[in-house]
């Protein structure tokens, strides 16, 4: 019997084309899924933020309404920070997550609450996520109604 010995060592050309194919169809495959991820995660942080501000606002009634006293929340866009005021006194704050920035809210950047826990003026709360794309917070004057766009 005849016996072959190969004294080669390496990897043919077919071999080598094959596990290039396969280990660029699994990369290509990872691009699409972290792209999908990050939307995700941003459409996910922007509804969080959305309920979170409308809770705080809610909440900061609520304080000033149990307390007797009158207060305003404060959108500081330079360090994308909300805050609730009485007086000289900051009470809470609630900061905009990252990559998120405060566009536009109203004339003096303030909603002022009463004694009673009310808002004196309507006001629209405009602010961008990481994407780029903006989102309205719409108060009304006289009623608990908020429209989120």
């Amino acid at each position: 019997m005849f016996k072959v010995k190969c004294k080669s060592k390496g990897f043919t050309l077919l071999e080598l084309i094959l596990v290039l194919g396969m280990i660029s169809i699994f990369f290509s495959f990872s691009l699409i899924n972290i792209g999908g991820y990050r939307k995700l995660n941003n459409k996910i942080d922007v509804e969080l933020f959305s309920n979170s501000l409308l809770n705080y606002i809610n909440n900061s009634k609520e304080y000033c309404r149990d307390n007797g006293i009158s207060g305003y929340i404060y959108f500081d866009s330079e360090r994308n920070l909300i805050t609730l005021n009485c007086g000289i006194k900051q009470i809470s704050s609630l900061p905009l997550p990252d990559g998120f920035s405060l566009k536009e809210v109203i004339l003096d950047n303030k909603i002022k609450i009463t004694k009673t826990g009310t808002t004196g003026s309507s006001c629209t709360i405009k602010f961008k996520d990481r994407e780029g794309e903006s989102h309205d917070i719409t108060m009304c004057v006289g009623t608990e109604y908020v429209q989120i766009k």
